[in-house]
This record gives structure tokens, sequence and C-alpha cells, in this order.
């Protein structure tokens, strides 16, 4: 949420973690995940704090750098 990242820094990454670097942005704004496996990959971190349900998360509280990487990700991710 404090830079953006280059497309070279994520190269490496499976789709996989491409998807939960992308869900990681949700998630630390406190989006709650329909999905049961990224809820539960979530639930595992100390810092989710799940207090937004899906359908009243607003992209509006996205910074300019996580809008950003988002477009980064989306781009390259596949799962």
């Amino acid at each position: 949420s404090t830079r953006k990242v280059s497309a070279d820094e994520l190269k490496d990454l499976s789709t996989y973690e491409l998807a939960i670097a992308r869900n990681e942005i949700y998630a630390r704004h406190g989006y709650i995940f329909k999905n049961e496996d990224l809820y539960n990959y979530f639930m595992g971190c100390v810092w989710y704090n799940p207090t937004c349900k899906a359908e009243d998360f607003d992209d509006s509280v996205l910074n300019e750098y996580e809008k950003a990487n988002l477009e980064i990700l989306a781009s390259m991710d596949t799962y």
C-alpha cells in the first residue's frame, strides 16, 4: 500500500501466489471473502480483521498504489 510493484518483481510468483497477493490488498481493508479458501487463508493471518461484507465493499478505500498494484496483479493472475 506504500509503493507500486513492477511486473518484474512479480514474474517468479506462481498463479496461486499472485491471487493471494491480489486478495491481500482487499483483506487489509477488512474484506470478507465469500470464497472459503481465501477466507480461511486470511483468517490464519494475525493482522486480518474481517469487517466488510463483499457486497458492501467500496473500492474508494483503496489508495493509488493499491489500485495500480491490483491492475498489475490482475494482468498477471490467471488463477
